[in-house]
């Protein structure tokens, strides 16, 4: 008898040729939509050009094969490559388009002198940039080990897809020139493209493994795919563990001039590049007014204050400032990684009516922050990008105020609503999340586990007054894949039975995935939610326990630690 392949294999095959003859489009392998925020896509794919069968194969999983076949094919293909060396051809294309992306951001930078928005925005792009450079490197010298960890590898190039995205929305609010037009056409024609390929493959190898055959492009939870086995079981993270207790102090910082520094900042600059251990600042009680960045090379950075509302790292930054994006108004903006922090306050103090307003962003891989206090109003607390832990803390604001493009998961949180006008009687819709992914091959997500949400004392007693016009929800859309979860989680009555709110029209309603199990509470009925939402199955917990979701077991300093 004949050995045939199997059928899935030969509808593969059949498909490939179809498409080798067939012009594809952008939109036709990506429903594009009315949105506010678009994203970066190409504007033509043109006919996928003849290529080697792995090739491909290969670029059957990703959302811009026309591209995909072409970065693959330059300068002469081998006949038969591995799914590991097409992988590290589609890392040095994605690579190769930074450097002059970075160029010409320097560029645009020189002649905005005068424009002060501008000149923001392509001083973010150089260092959005360079990180995407730093992490789609990293991420590739992963791939070259004997065992790759890929989720580590992915979780990089979802960054550094990120991060080129933020470059692209930048140029967007600025875009009065050519040579802006001309380097977002090339951010979306080219390099963001290359990335979302890379990061599309990494997803197939990571689902299917090296049979390239097998491959087929990303999904999400909403097209039914589960990320990991069932057989993977959920753990609550209580077992996991956080920031160590008793950490000698490295240098201490204090407002007596009795410590080794009187500023956060000047601690955090003497700290070494690269460290490998621990540099742990205490950060004695008191208000320190100032803006502090931790950039990437100062890795390992622990803050360790006297407690929350005792020591408080506050600014007033805000995105309605000339010249400041929502990125800029961090009070504190954390790039290094392995940062941890405990017993304290970041806060940002701009108010209520003055918009964005960040408290804390961390784009730091991963970091772990216990019993630190969060306070602000609109986008509070920025995760920014890659992994995060949080553990009991304390996080307060009223517009999108958990936010960002990261696989961050917080444990036994407290999450308070506060008034969100100055003139609160004429109603107010304020939501928790506002989480960003752009693309559903990035292994982002929002996780609560055990947390609580209520409304401050003040809110709670304008609620009680009018609950019709005082309406909280537990998130909206941000971007197309958007992607929250809450587990075991308390509702008070502030949550609107419906859930989630909309961000504008029908925007991602059929691409997120916003998930609950075992919500309690009078807020907590999951049965009256919106029809986009979703109940996750308990036997599908487990993609979101720590160990899965950000491979906590294998970075958060265990409970012995402690």
């Amino acid at each position: 008898m004949a050995n045939f392949p199997p059928l899935h294999h030969l509808l593969h095959l059949l498909l490939l040729i179809l498409l080798s003859f067939s012009p594809l489009t952008t939109s036709s392998r990506h429903n594009s939509r009315s949105k506010p925020k678009p994203n970066p896509t190409p504007s033509l794919s043109p006919p996928l050009p003849p290529a080697p069968l792995p090739i491909l194969l290969a670029c059957n999983a990703t959302r811009f094969p026309s591209i995909c076949v072409s970065s693959l094919s330059s300068p002469s293909p081998p006949s038969s490559p591995s799914a590991l060396s097409l992988l590290s051809t589609s890392f040095s294309a994605s690579l190769a388009s930074i450097s002059p992306a970075i160029s010409t951001a320097k560029y645009i930078l020189s002649f905005s002198t005068n424009n002060p928005n501008r000149s923001n925005a392509a001083t973010n792009c150089v260092e959005f940039l360079t990180l995407s450079f730093y992490r789609l490197t990293t991420a590739s010298k992963l791939m070259s080990l004997s065992s790759p960890p890929l989720p580590s590898a992915r979780i990089l190039s979802s960054a550094a897809l990120l991060y080129q995205y933020d470059c692209w929305s930048a140029y967007k609010y600025v875009n009065d020139s050519s040579k802006v037009s001309d380097a977002m056409a090339f951010l979306a024609n080219n390099l963001t493209a290359l990335t979302s390929n890379t990061i599309s493959m990494l997803a197939a190898l990571q689902r299917y493994g090296d049979d390239t055959s097998l491959w087929g492009p990303p999904q999400t939870e909403r097209d039914g795919y589960w990320p990991e086995p069932a057989a993977v079981k959920y753990g609550d993270g209580s077992s996991i563990g956080g920031v160590p207790t008793g950490l000698k102090p490295s240098v201490t910082v204090c407002k007596t001039g009795t410590c080794d520094y009187d500023t956060v900042q000047k601690a955090v600059d003497a700290a070494p590049e690269n460290g490998k251990n621990w540099y742990v600042v205490y950060i004695k009680s008191g208000v320190y007014e100032e803006t502090v960045r931790i950039p990437y090379e100062k890795t390992n950075v622990v803050f360790v204050g006297d407690g929350m509302g005792k020591t408080v790292i506050t600014g007033s930054l805000n995105a309605d400032t000339v010249g400041v994006s929502t990125y800029n108004s961090a009070t504190v903006g954390v790039l290094g990684d392995g940062f941890m922090a405990r017993d304290l306050t970041f806060a940002n103090t701009a108010g209520p009516d003055a918009h964005q307003a960040v408290a804390f962003r961390s784009d730091s891989d991963l970091s772990v922050l216990e019993s630190v206090e969060f306070l602000g109003h609109q986008d509070t607390l920025y995760v920014h990008s890659l992994r995060q832990f949080y553990t009991n803390c304390q996080i307060s604001g009223t517009v999108d105020f958990i936010f960002g493009n990261s696989a961050s998961i917080f444990h036994n949180c407290l999450i308070f609503i506060l008034p969100r006008q100055l003139k609160p009687h004429h109603g107010e819709a304020n939501t928790v999340t506002a989480h960003g992914r752009t693309d559903p091959a990035q292994s982002t997500g929002l996780v609560f586990q055990n947390c609580v949400i209520n409304g401050s004392a003040d809110y709670l007693a304008l609620y009680k007054e009018n609950p019709a016009v005082h309406r909280v929800y537990l998130g909206r859309p941000w971007k197309e894949y958007s992607r929250t979860v809450y587990i075991n989680c308390l509702m008070q009555e502030i949550i609107r039975p419906e859930g989630w709110l909309q961000w504008n029209g029908d925007f991602a309603l059929k691409t997120l995935f916003y998930g609950e199990y075992g919500s309690t509470g009078p807020g907590g009925d999951a049965t009256k939610r919106v029809s986009w939402s979703s109940r996750v199955p308990q036997e599908r917990l487990g993609v979101y326990s720590v160990e899965s979701f950000i491979q906590g077991d294998q970075w958060i300093p265990n409970a012995g630690d402690k």
